[in-house]
Parts: C-alpha cells; sequence; structure tokens
C-alpha cells in the first residue's frame, strides 16, 4: 500500500514530524517508528521513543473532524464513563497543517491475534460483548455526537442517498435488494432509543492483556444511534474476515453483550450491517475506484447472506464461502478486521 510520506499531507509540506512531537510533547524524542497496519488508508500510526525512555503512540489521520471529535470524547468520557478504557490523550491538534495525536503507549494485543483459535476466540467475544453492553450506558448529553443513526427516519432518507451514490458500484441486482431492505427501516429501527455507539467496534480497536480488554481505541465515528450499532459492525467485521471463527466468537459476543438471539434481533444486525456498510461505501471518494468496489462486494456479500425463514438466526449455516460474491460485483477488499 502507498503511504504519505511523512513530509508532506494531501501534497502540502508539513514540518518534520520528529521536531513537531517534540514540540508538541515539551519533550526529545529519540526514535519513532512507522507501525501503520498495511490495511490502514486513512490514518498513519508510530511509535515514539521519548528521551526518559518511555513510549507513547502518534497518530496522523486525515480526518481532521473525525480527530477533533477523538480529542473531545477522550476529555469526557473518563468522566462520564470510567468503565471504558480509553487510552490517554497527551496531546493533539486538529488543525496542524499535519494534524496529530499522541496517546500513552499501552501493552497489549490487538484484539484480531486472539481470533487465530477457538479458545481465544470464544474470550474475545465474551469480552468485547460486556465492552459493548458498556458503551450502550454511556451518558450522551452534551457529546455532540451526530444523531443520524438514531433516527430511523432521517437514516432512511439518507440511505436512500448512499444508494443513489452508489448504485452503479453495487450493481442492478445489489441496489435492488438494497432498496427492498430500506423499506423496513423506520418500523425495525425505531423501537429503542438511541444510545452511544463507538462507531467501528472491531476486534483491531482493542488492545488485550493477560485475558482482558485494557484499551478501546480510535474514537473517529463515535455517534449516536441504534442500540445494536455496534454489536452489528462487530458481527458484520468477524463474520466476513474470520469466517472460520464465528462459531466460537459470534453467539460469546451476543450473549455478553446481553442481546437475544432470536429472529427479530438478528434481522435488525443484519440490515444494519448493510446500512453500515453501503455508507462506507457512500464516504468512499470515487476517485478510489478499488477501494468502492471493495465496499460493494462487502456490501453484496452482506446482501446474499440476509436470512431466510427457517434459516439458523446466527447465520453460521449461510457464510458464503471464502472469495464468493453472490451479486456479481467484484473483488472482495483486504482484511481490516
Amino acid at each position: 500500500m502507498a503511504r504519505r510520506a511523512a513530509s508532506e499531507v494531501d501534497g502540502r509540506p508539513v514540518p518534520d514530524r520528529r521536531r513537531a512531537l517534540e514540540a508538541l510533547l515539551g519533550e526529545r524524542v529519540v526514535d519513532l517508528r512507522d507501525v501503520t497496519p498495511a490495511w490502514e488508508t486513512g490514518t498513519q500510526t508510530g511509535i515514539a521513543t521519548l528521551r526518559r525512555g518511555d513510549r507513547v503512540v502518534a497518530q496522523w489521520p486525515r480526518d481532521r473532524r473525525g480527530l477533533s471529535r477523538r480529542l473531545r470524547l477522550a476529555r469526557v468520557l473518563p468522566a462520564v464513563a470510567p468503565w471504558i478504557p480509553v487510552t490517554e490523550v497527551l496531546g493533539g491538534d486538529a488543525g496542524a497543517p499535519d494534524p496529530v495525536l499522541v496517546t500513552r503507549f499501552v501493552p497489549g494485543e490487538s484484539g484480531r491475534e486472539w481470533l487465530s483459535n477457538d479458545d481465544g476466540a470464544a474470550l474475545l467475544g465474551r469480552r468485547m460483548g460486556v465492552l459493548a453492553a458498556g458503551l450502550r450506558r454511556v451518558p450522551t448529553r452534551g457529546l455532540r455526537l451526530s444523531t443520524l443513526w438514531g433516527d430511523p427516519e432521517r437514516l432512511a432518507a439518507a440511505a436512500h442517498r448512499w444508494l443513489a451514490d452508489g448504485g452503479a458500484t453495487l450493481g442492478a441486482a445489489g441496489a435492488a435488494a438494497m432498496e427492498r431492505l430500506l423499506v423496513r427501516v423506520p418500523a425495525e429501527l425505531g423501537d429503542a432509543p438511541p444510545v452511544f455507539a463507538h462507531g467501528d467496534f472491531a476486534p483491531v480497536n482493542v488492545l488485550v492483556r493477560d485475558g482482558a480488554v485494557v484499551a478501546l481505541l480510535d474514537f473517529e465515528r463515535a455517534r449516536i444511534a441504534h442500540p445494536l450499532f455496534d454489536a452489528a459492525w462487530w458481527r458484520c467485521i468477524v463474520r466476513h474476515h474470520h469466517p472460520d471463527r464465528w462459531e466460537a466468537a459470534g453467539p460469546a459476543f451476543l450473549r455478553a453483550a446481553g442481546l437475544g438471539l432470536d429472529a427479530g434481533t438478528v434481522a435488525r444486525l443484519d440490515l444494519l450491517a448493510a446500512l453500515q456498510l453501503m455508507e462506507q461505501l457512500h464516504e468512499t471518494p470515487r476517485r478510489q475506484v478499488a477501494t468502492r468496489a471493495g465496499w460493494a462486494a462487502r456490501l453484496a456479500a452482506e446482501l446474499g447472506r440476509q436470512p431466510r425463514a427457517g434459516t439458523d438466526p446466527l447465520g453460521r449455516g449461510r457464510q458464503p464461502r471464502a472469495g464468493a460474491d453472490p451479486l456479481g460485483i467484484g473483488p472482495q477488499p483486504r482484511a481490516r478486521g
């Protein structure tokens, strides 16, 4: 993957990143190493070692508004929701020529590493299920977050606009399937008061140490949403990127999150996942043709596994084949989960 040079952002020169970090933190940086995951396209990440030997995590995101949101939540969440393991922010500037966020280094393994076997997958499912339930308890007053996903009527209207934008990429069959789903949005998602949602609740966004989640990362996409929003995205990610671990991780997650395994709940999870993928397709610039095709393929796969009457509500019996493309969209994107 081509990455941005440290000397420029969107074609504009920026100050040397090591010196910028030293100015922000007031301490000499003796080492700065790029640890950006291969699948990441929006944020560069580095681990910096300071003169005293302390390590910090520095991130340079492209999304200034998301960074502003994350900086604001980093100040608020520890006070209003101390049960959420938010990493301590040491500094940040969303208005800088090279927007940056610096957090304290937290030792741990990515949750994704725990999906290498069934025992680890079940443990991760339980731990992240408990965390998902905790996120729903976060007080939302004064957080100044988008409420679109908590208002089914507005969400349905927005989704129709997303479909108008992405329908050509999705293809005729996919667009028709999506149209059928959108009819269900107001009735099926209007039955619960909205709650706080992380917005990108996935195994890659937690750190695990000694079997416990010690950090929840990357709040840039936080919002007010339907109570199943985070669960729907977690389920979508794990079923797509780690289908061999879904049977171990999925039921453990849903039970720990306090969610029912009934067909109605699962139908809402499926509906939300399709809407989330549609939003991702819409938000991807048209010039990123391969990325848009990847999101369309993901959405096609999701639409292709929507449960029929009489099928297993957990979706264990309807996993598409690896690489399968039920609606004829194109290649699947690289794993990120």
